[in-house]
């Protein structure tokens, strides 16, 4: 895939799998806007390793789920790299509750989980989206999560913002089609930084045990490269889990 003269916003591009798409996006040839909110350490080593790989880089910060800071990151980065062509809406977090557990979730949890993987992903697109439109091409990537699809995964508002991200991709592609390509790959269990921040230790062990299948995170990469590289699909969900999905 020959990205040579294109931009790529990455929304949480400084860890995970925003790592490993910021670097494989550089690789291709596009300069790559690694977002960040808290982890500055990371996006800023990412950037620099595009850098010393002669590519172009630039870390920014921005809070997704505010639409003012979306809208200025955008600005910031069309007037340091150039028009964005390229968003990868990779930014997620959750909380680990059993489900079960109804009385564990709470208003202020359940509002965030929806802000990050549900609010921050649209405002993103819609930031982007009018430029896209007016050059006539673009392409928006969601990361979901096949949780989406077997209703298990860390938390009721973590399954339920992934279905929704699902949904929302449907929607952006019809609302956006011909010119702009929106589409999105729905990983299963990875091993990156979210396993240490977001699961408890015995689940966490048991992932690094095998007992779960794993994705590697370049897997879901190939998968999110192979839809930007394709103008002819949309609206599509490329579900990566080694078949957990089918049960």
């Amino acid at each position: 895939m020959d990205l040579d003269g294109r931009v790529a916003l990455v929304t949480g591009g400084g860890t995970g799998l925003g790592r490993a798409t910021s670097l494989a996006l550089a690789g291709a040839g596009a300069s790559v806007a690694v977002n960040y909110s808290r982890s500055r350490p990371e996006a800023e080593r990412v950037a620099r390793q595009i850098s010393d790989r002669g590519g172009t880089a630039l870390a920014v910060r921005a809070d997704i789920t505010d639409d003012s800071a979306v809208s200025s990151m955008v600005e910031s980065v069309e007037e340091e790299l150039g028009p964005v062509s390229i968003l990868v809406n990779n930014a997620g977090t959750t909380s680990y509750v059993p489900f079960p557990d109804l009385g564990a979730v709470t208003a202020e949890e359940w509002r965030r989980i929806m802000d990050v993987n549900v609010t921050g992903a649209f405002l993103c697109s819609r930031a982007v989206a009018p430029g896209m439109q007016s050059r006539g091409a673009g392409k928006i990537i969601n990361v979901a999560s096949n949780s989406a699809f077997t209703s298990a995964g860390s938390s009721i508002p973590y399954v339920v913002s992934k279905a929704a991200l699902v949904s929302l991709t449907r929607c952006l592609a019809r609302a956006l089609a011909p010119t702009v390509q929106v589409n999105a790959v729905a990983p299963g269990w990875m091993l990156t930084e979210w396993i240490d921040r977001h699961v408890p230790p015995d689940r966490a062990r048991e992932l690094r045990s095998g007992a779960v299948p794993v994705i590697p995170a370049e897997d879901v990469v190939r998968s999110l490269t192979g839809l930007l590289a394709n103008d002819s699909i949309t609206g599509e969900v490329a579900v990566v889990d080694r078949g957990e999905m089918l049960g």
